[in-house]
């Protein structure tokens, strides 16, 4: 049965098309993806935006633990610049998960992830 990242425990309140990819660290055992991170009204951390903001935005890390096994694909879409001239490398568009792992899309490319868990750590 496949489940969306929303149905997933700490994944809830988070809103993974808006938020923005910073960076992506891939190692033998974690893969981690640097962020700023959409909260919804659900979430413990929830403020309401300050003027001129659309969300609430919180900086984080979601991150795969006890990895045995990752498929990267269609990378090499170059990132972008933001006004600010940080690095953005776009959203995770899509997040799923089976008994199987997990995968994920976005203008990053592609991922196939067969780990223990997946977290949220807001830094």
């Amino acid at each position: 049965m496949t489940r969306e990242y929303q149905q997933l425990p700490g994944l809830e309140a988070i809103v993974l098309e808006e938020s923005y990819v910073l960076d992506i660290e891939a190692h033998p055992t974690t893969i981690e993806f640097a962020m700023d991170f959409v909260l919804t009204a659900e979430h413990r951390d929830y403020r309401p935006p300050l003027a001129g903001e659309m969300y609430c935005t919180r900086r984080g890390v979601l991150t795969f633990s006890g990895v045995t096994r990752c498929l990267w694909s269609d990378q090499g879409a170059p990132p972008a610049r933001d006004a600010t001239g940080e690095v953005d490398f776009g959203h995770i568009d899509s997040l799923l998960h089976d008994p199987a792992g997990y995968a994920l899309e976005g203008d990053w490319g592609r991922m196939e992830v067969r780990a223990e868990r997946v977290a949220i750590r807001l830094t």
